[in-house]
């Protein structure tokens, strides 16, 4: 397996001769894809109550692959890439566990919810490609092996999973939905008032 690991990075990870706009890429889609992810779902959510729902499964997810991946890379640390002296790592990321990737964990969460939360599938499918290429990204800056990403991805779908069907958002919605009644009630009175 660990074989198979290392030739497939090596074959995924950007040599020296790479072209420097496909490095840009690469860092772009690493640093500023899953945050821009994570605004779109912020800014539909605004707007849209079932957006609302998906923000929220979004956001517990997130936070559930972060302590679950900073929880296993403290009990079982695996070594990126670099620690064995493959390929080149074109952003410095140190002696840090590589097992699952990070950011594709929580990109892949965020998308996932998507999926599970909404009616339309067009936004889930775009952000699941966004996703994919956050992981692409990691492997061809030369910061994770293919396991990393594979397992990111299937830590992702499985938490946000759990998290859509676990009902564990419904306390946030309800009061977000106390909330807005709160301030209609308010607003009813003040217009009753003349105010």
């Amino acid at each position: 397996m660990q074989a198979l690991d290392f030739a497939l990075f090596g074959w995924i990870n950007a040599s020296a001769s790479a072209p420097a706009w496909s490095i840009r890429f690469a860092v772009f889609a690493s640093n500023v894809l899953p945050t821009l992810l994570a605004l779109s779902i912020a800014l539909a959510a605004a707007f849209d109550r079932r957006w609302r729902h998906a923000f929220f499964t979004a956001l517990i997810s997130v936070l559930v692959v972060w302590l679950v991946v900073n929880t296993f890379r403290s009990l079982l640390p695996f070594p990126r890439p670099a620690f064995y002296g493959l390929g080149i790592q074109w952003v410095p990321q140190g002696a840090r566990p590589g097992f699952p990737s990070l950011h594709a964990a929580g990109t892949f969460a965020a998308a996932f919810s998507l999926l599970w939360c909404l009616p339309w599938r067009a936004p889930a499918c775009a952000a699941i490609a966004m996703a994919a290429l956050v992981a692409w990204s990691r492997l061809y800056l030369g910061l994770h092996f293919p396991s990393d990403v594979a397992g990111a991805a299937i830590l992702g779908a499985l938490v946000s999973m759990a998290v859509a069907h676990a009902g564990a958002i419904r306390p946030f919605v309800r009061s977000l939905r106390a909330s807005r009644w709160a301030r209609q009630a308010r607003w009813r009175a003040r217009a009753r008032r003349g105010i």
